[in-house]
């Protein structure tokens, strides 16, 4: 095998390393705890170049910083989606993208999955009561998830995984995927292929599962939210530029919409918010918010790494001129 100079930005699990190591044409550097320049720099040398890099989300892959590392051949994502690199580069120079969101998409459905019933059982506005000393049985009487009809827009691994779920629940869920077609699995026949037609009638839960683009950078915003006739629910576990905040804001003042389970925000550095919105979105009764961990249990970043490691070594063995 060729020789491979591999450079970790990211904390990931140990595991990938140790896979990597057992071949001897791996080198690995270990950049976790390195800042912004101390990268920039080391991608930068060229007497003893990097060939490959596993990231997650610490920083920003532009043309500025991957335009340094002359011998770059890959980078691999211990997660999923490619916001974050300058993915017209990359195809540009011939940079393979590799990504491993079949390692967190049961944790993804089972959050979701969990979110939606908290908030039909109202736990959280339950617990909160009970620590000032109310005890309302009938003001925290809750709704079945059986027999609800889902959206869910995006049909990918976490995507798809999420309506196995639901439709074992006793869910019907309308699937809507722009990118696919024919992909209505056979053996679960309460999940559907769909179009937004059908979503926007039917579908009082809507959970969102798309990658972050220019066609779903503010997705979800007034006009979009108005054109649901039964809609109760959103819960985005995708990214949080799909959803526009103040009009998700606007839309549970005015009814249009019930309630709101995010595990991900637009911006998700508190430092960098914008104070009016966000304090009314964190002080709203019908919002959950969990911070952008549904696909980060114990088990998902083990087998993140595991498929990530199987996946380079893949294309190292299939891109080897031996």
């Amino acid at each position: 095998m060729i020789f491979q100079r591999i450079m970790i930005l990211d904390e990931v699990h140990p595991w990938l390393q140790e896979k990597l190591l057992e071949n001897d044409f791996c080198e690995i550097l270990d950049y976790a705890k390195a800042g912004h320049e101390e990268i920039i720099g080391r991608l930068c040398q060229t007497e003893k170049p990097v060939h490959g890099l596993v990231v997650r989300s610490k920083m920003k892959l532009d043309e500025q910083v991957l335009d340094g590392a002359k011998a770059l051949q890959w980078i691999a994502r211990a997660g999923s989606g490619q916001d974050g690199i300058d993915t017209e580069f990359t195809q540009k120079n011939n940079i393979t993208l590799i990504h491993a969101s079949e390692g967190n998409c049961l944790a993804v459905a089972e959050h979701v999955t969990g979110m939606i019933l908290a908030w039909l059982n109202r736990l959280v506005s339950g617990h909160h009561q009970i620590q000032q000393g109310i005890w309302d049985r009938e003001g925290n009487r809750g709704l079945q998830l059986a027999g609800t009809t889902v959206g869910l827009i995006g049909y990918g691994h976490n995507g798809s995984q999420t309506a196995r779920l639901l439709a074992a629940l006793g869910c019907k869920v309308l699937v809507y995927d722009k990118y696919l077609h024919d992909y209505a699995p056979s053996d679960l026949p309460q999940v559907l292929e769909s179009n937004m037609d059908e979503i926007y009638q039917e579908a009082q839960i809507l959970t969102l599962h798309a990658p972050l683009t220019d066609d779903t950078r503010n997705l979800v915003q007034r006009d979009y939210l108005a054109r649901f006739r039964r809609l109760k629910l959103l819960v985005n576990a995708a990214r949080g530029p799909i959803v526009h905040m103040p009009d998700l804001l606007l839309a549970l003042d005015q009814h249009h919409l019930e309630g709101a389970c995010l595990d991900t925000l637009p911006i998700e550095d508190p430092q960098r918010w914008d104070q009016e919105i966000m304090n009314k979105i964190l002080a709203h009764p019908r919002i959950i918010i969990s911070p952008h961990v549904a696909g980060w249990t114990c088990e998902s970043y083990r087998d993140i790494s595991e498929v990530l490691a199987q996946k380079i070594l893949a294309h190292l063995k299939q891109h080897d001129p031996g």
